[in-house]
């Protein structure tokens, strides 16, 4: 190594200054991608517990036990788009944006909305992801949020096409969201991280919150998402 690095030296002393200037910049971008694939190799040997877990038989809370939940803690349902512009003027609601704990979808049946404490569940949901994929050694992440509130017309909008909306959802109450498990958005060198080991990091943050009574859960198969309502 002395040697090769003695040469390097000598190579580098007899060139001219353009032509130096020039190797210096091959050999630090020859280092760059060296150590990349170093930290490509780490992580590619991390080894993820097989996800075996049944979600559909953990995530169980069904439309008529999430709607008690909205009910009590939501907003009273909103018609159509021009009552939600009353609702949200009156500042009873939170609007959503992208931010550090989770990546908005576009959304054509609903708009970003959600009361107070909703929001809240939502933003520790997004936290607690990003942290436990960086204890996991896992590529960072933002959850991607898929659907909010929904007035009245947006959901019978959506039952002509979707076979799982229902005429009384729980979106309409300001208080449930969508966050997909087929999707997510990197937030940071894309390392080998599977889309698995994100769902299963994902479902072990909302089993957290869910058994401190902070929301329900319902395991959405065909939807591709993890339906929630807020508890308080």
């Amino acid at each position: 190594m002395t040697f090769l690095t003695n040469l390097v030296i000598q190579s580098l002393s007899n060139m001219r200054p353009v032509y130096k200037l020039l190797s210096i910049c091959m050999i630090i971008a020859t280092a760059a991608v060296l150590l990349w694939m170093a930290a490509v190799k780490i992580q590619s040997s991390r080894t993820i517990v097989p996800d075996h877990t049944n979600y559909s038989e953990l995530f169980n809370d069904v439309q008529k036990r999430q709607i008690v939940a909205a009910q009590k803690y939501g907003i009273t349902p909103l018609k159509d788009r021009t009552a939600a512009d009353e609702a949200i003027k009156s500042g009873n609601l939170v609007k959503l944006t992208n931010c550090k704990s989770y990546k908005l979808a576009p959304m054509g049946y609903s708009i970003p909305y959600l009361t107070e404490n909703a929001n809240m569940v939502l933003e520790k949901i997004g936290t607690n992801f990003r942290d436990s994929l960086s204890s996991k050694g896992l590529c960072d992440n933002k959850i991607i949020v898929t659907s909010v509130l929904r007035t009245d017309a947006d959901v019978e909008r959506l039952m002509k096409y979707n076979s799982v909306a229902v005429k009384n959802s729980a979106h309409r109450y300001a208080t449930t969201f969508d966050i997909s498990y087929t999707r997510f958005a990197p937030a940071g060198l894309n390392l080998k991280t599977t889309k698995g080991d994100l769902k299963k990091v994902l479902g072990e943050v909302l089993r957290d919150l869910r058994n401190e009574k902070l929301c329900y859960v319902k395991y959405e198969k065909s939807q591709g998402c993890f339906h929630i309502t807020v508890r308080l």
